[in-house]
Order: C-alpha cells, then structure tokens, then sequence
C-alpha cells in the first residue's frame, strides 16, 4: 500500500521517510455574505489529494489536528474550518439568523474553490458534521472523490419535524439566538443512561477519560446552542432524510461509515446501519459501514484512535485510485 501510495504521488521512499509534517497555516477564507473566516491548512508540496474535515456540534477543528497531521506525512493536503458559531467564529452556538443550512453548506464550498481547485477531494464529516456533508454531497457531490462519515445517524424525518416544532414554539417566546438548555437536554440528555454511573456528563463521548477531560476543559467545546442553529439543523436533517435527496448524491461515489458501536448518536449502531441502507436503496453502489466494538461517539478520541486513524489513510487511499 505504502509503495503504492509513494508512486502515484512521485515520493521515493527515502523521500518518504523524510518527510516530517509541516505546521497548520491559516487562510482568510471570503464567505458568499461578504464575511471572512480563518481555515487551516496542513500543506502538502505533491498532494495526492485534498481532504476536507468539517467537525461536529459544540466543538471545532483544531480537535482534528492528530489526524491532519497523519494524512498530511502520508502525502495528503488537509484543510478544515470551524463552522459558524464554533471555534472563534461568533456568536458562540448560532449559525446565523436565516438560512443558516445553507451557509453553512456554502462555507465549505467556498473553502474547496478557494484552496482545493487543483485536486481530487475526500470530505470527512464527524457528528453533525457527518450531516452538514451529505447536504454538501447532495448539492456538490460531483466534486468528491469519496465521502468518509464518522459518527453519523438516520431515522424518521418525523423526529426531525417535532423537533423543529419545538425550537419554533421556543423561539417565539425567547427568540432565536438564545443558547437553549432545553434543546439541548432534549437532544443530549439521554446519552449517558447507558454508561451510569457515568463519571461525567459527557462519558458518552468517549472511554478515554483523558480525553473526556480535555473535551470538558476546553473553552470551545460542550457549549449549547441557539434555537435559531435547533431550527437550521432539523431542517437540514429533514432534507437529509429523504431517500429522493440521497439520490443526488452520485451513485458511484464511494461512500465510508464509521462509528462506535456504542454510540448514542447512531443508536448504539442501528442508526448507522440505517443510513447505510438508506444510501444503497438510493442507488449508491459503494458504500460500506465499520462498527467499532465497545466505542463510543468520539472515534478519533477514543482509546483506538492509532487504529481509526490508520483506517481512515487505508480507505482514502482506496479511494482516490
């Protein structure tokens, strides 16, 4: 694999065993609505291809930098971004005040056309990231060459349509940029019953307690959001429920999920396992599932993370032949 790899991106490999990683530099990054936001990028001089990370929920991308940084040695360039109202983008927790979706969805695009134009591109979503990408998928999926989602889910848009009612119903009473506690302990709230007594509130994330830790200490992460981004997100998650959507994403693109087999988020597998069948009942003819045994829903930050990240290089390197 790895003299594969070496000859199609031209390192001999003396060359390869040289090649130490190179620091994340920041790109101003123009927004369609005439905003400026920062994205990092971990640069390659010969990239085989570009991969593009979008995080998930109440986090942001630095949490992502292990992996760049592996991809980076391999050969790849990797870029990623925070998304409105993560990481220094503010307000913290809000999109935006309308059509938060789809700038969101626009951001990426504007990321791909202003640092990705001159190579073949993987998207990697993790969470709610895992969602935003197929949003992207289904409106620019003939500029992927394969789409990887961690720690993803499918149901019902009916879930979807309640729970957008309710961020609505809030609203009117509290308005769109409040941060709901509501919102979140109905959406988050039942994460931990399964592994109480839980030592945290966010032990779902995660076995590693080190890593629950650093998750809990860090200013950017754990935050609630506004209805307004409640309201954007159900809505997104509604369009990405619909088997006729699905569809436009391309059929022949190869399509990677990946997820702990105890995460809440993916119903412990079952949600996963469902938007695995969701994409091939929409024509999809590449597309495969990992479960990971006794994980949870962070699996880059979970006690295998030298094996998950070891498999992500595996499947982009299949891809991308």
């Amino acid at each position: 694999m790895l003299l594969k790899l070496q000859q199609k991106s031209g390192i001999t490999m003396t060359q390869a065993e040289k090649i130490k990683h190179q620091p994340a530099t920041t790109v101003d990054i123009k927004t369609s609505d005439q905003q400026t936001f920062v994205a990092q990028l971990w640069d390659h001089h010969n990239p085989i291809a570009t991969i593009h990370i979008v995080h998930g929920m109440a986090e942001h991308c630095l949490r992502y930098q292990p992996l760049a940084e592996q991809l980076q040695q391999a050969g790849y360039r990797v870029v990623s971004h925070n998304h409105r109202g993560h990481g220094d983008r503010l307000p913290q927790g809000h999109y935006a005040d309308s059509r938060g979706w789809e700038l969101v969805i626009d951001d990426m695009l504007q990321v791909q056309q202003q640092l990705c134009s001159d190579s073949a591109v993987i998207l990697l979503g993790h969470s709610m990231g895992s969602f935003i990408a197929q949003g992207f998928a289904i409106r620019y999926g003939d500029r992927l060459s394969g789409l990887i989602l961690s720690g993803s889910n499918y149901q019902s848009a009916f879930m979807y349509k309640a729970g957008r009612t309710v961020a609505r119903v809030l609203k009117l009473f509290q308005g769109g940029r409040t941060q709901s506690k509501v919102m979140d302990r109905l959406s988050f709230g039942a994460f931990n019953n399964r592994f109480k007594p839980a030592r945290t509130e966010f032990d779902w994330l995660s076995r590693d307690n080190q890593q629950v830790d650093r998750y809990i200490q860090d200013p950017a992460c754990g935050h609630t959001c506004t209805l307004q981004l409640w309201i954007d997100l159900f809505g997104g998650l509604i369009e990405i429920s619909q088997p006729g959507n699905l569809a436009h994403i391309p059929a022949d693109l190869p399509i990677w999920l990946f997820a702990g087999e105890c995460d809440p988020v993916g119903q412990n597998g079952k949600g996963v396992n469902a938007l695995q069948q969701a994409l091939t009942d929409s024509g999809h003819k590449n597309v495969s599932c990992t479960l990971y045994a006794d994980a949870r829903h962070e699996m880059l930050n979970e006690l295998n993370a030298a094996e998950v990240r070891q498999e992500i290089l595996n499947r982009i390197n299949d891809m991308i032949r």
